[in-house]
């Protein structure tokens, strides 16, 4: 049996600016440190690896879960190109906006007036990708990442967890990818979109009609029939005890980046928290795109 949890990373300076940001490579924002909180969560679930988008607000997320895991730590690769967010090619840093329905303008049309809205299905920004493009990206990961442990915990007869810290709009994609792998065939209808930052979800991978601790031999290139489940999406329960930070606004610690030396930030996180902090600013929602439309 496999485990895979889909981390979301922390909020990015980005997030804050409300602009397009997808291969964009924002660092977090001191807001973005509340990921902390995500590492101590995660403190007592033994990942078998941890995997990451090599962008900074995701490759620093994973490394602050990977700071809290146990020793020995499980091995890691926060490099893994596969798994980035979605390109937004010449939209990356513009300003995104909702398209006006009341109008039939392409894409282009709009880019031409200097604005970026959201692509509807099958469009995309130049140099960007579209939603197919996404999809076929996540079921590339599935197959290079995912399924090689598939076949390692079916071979040992043994369960493994694997975590991969990414970005909302390719979680989403990556989980509707894995879900076509299960055996019954039916085609996912949820989209699977709307993670706020540090959010998390998991889907759970079985080999069908064989007990997880039953080893089965298995080549490099085997697909068995699997069972795939969906059993969590959007926890936040590492929020549950922090003490809501004040709103910020767009001049606030929210646009400067991280630093892992600045210890301010504590003040988050106090033991005696009587408010809970499940309410973020509306960018926490968003991976600069208009996460109402799209994530």
């Amino acid at each position: 049996m496999l485990t895979v949890t889909f981390i979301r990373h922390g909020q990015s300076t980005d997030n804050v600016r409300h602009v397009w940001a997808g291969w964009a490579d924002a660092p977090l924002s001191q807001r973005g440190s509340l990921t902390e909180a995500l590492g101590v969560y995660f403190s007592q679930t033994l990942f078998t690896k941890i995997y990451a988008s090599p962008l900074k607000r995701a490759a620093t997320t994973a490394a602050l879960v990977l700071a809290a895991q146990p020793s020995p730590q499980p091995p890691h690769d926060f490099t893994v190109k596969s798994i980035k967010e979605q390109n937004f090619g010449v939209a990356e840093g513009k300003p995104w906006c909702f398209p006006d329905n009341k109008t039939s303008k392409s894409l282009s049309e709009y880019m031409s007036e200097g604005k970026y809205p959201t692509p509807r299905p099958g469009e995309r920004f130049t140099d960007g990708e579209s939603d197919e493009d996404l999809a076929a990206r996540a079921m590339q990961a599935v197959n290079e990442v995912i399924m090689p442990h598939v076949r390692s915990a079916a071979r040992a007869g043994r369960a493994e967890h694997i975590a991969l810290v990414s970005h909302g709009l390719f979680i989403g994609a990556l989980i509707r990818a894995l879900l076509t792998r299960d055996s019954s065939k039916v085609t996912p209808t949820r989209e699977y979109t709307g993670m706020q930052n540090t959010a998390w979800a998991r889907v759970v991978i079985k080999m069908q009609d064989v007990a997880s601790s039953t080893p089965v031999d298995l080549a490099d290139e085997d697909t068995p029939p699997l069972i795939v489940t969906a059993t969590d999406f959007g926890r936040a329960d590492h929020l549950v005890k922090l003490v809501r930070p004040p709103k910020l606004n767009a001049g606030g610690t929210g646009k400067i980046a991280y630093d892992p030396k600045q210890r301010d930030i504590r003040a988050f996180f106090s033991g005696a928290a009587k408010t809970v902090a499940t309410e973020h600013c509306e960018s926490d929602a968003r991976d600069g795109i208009g996460e109402k439309a799209k994530n």
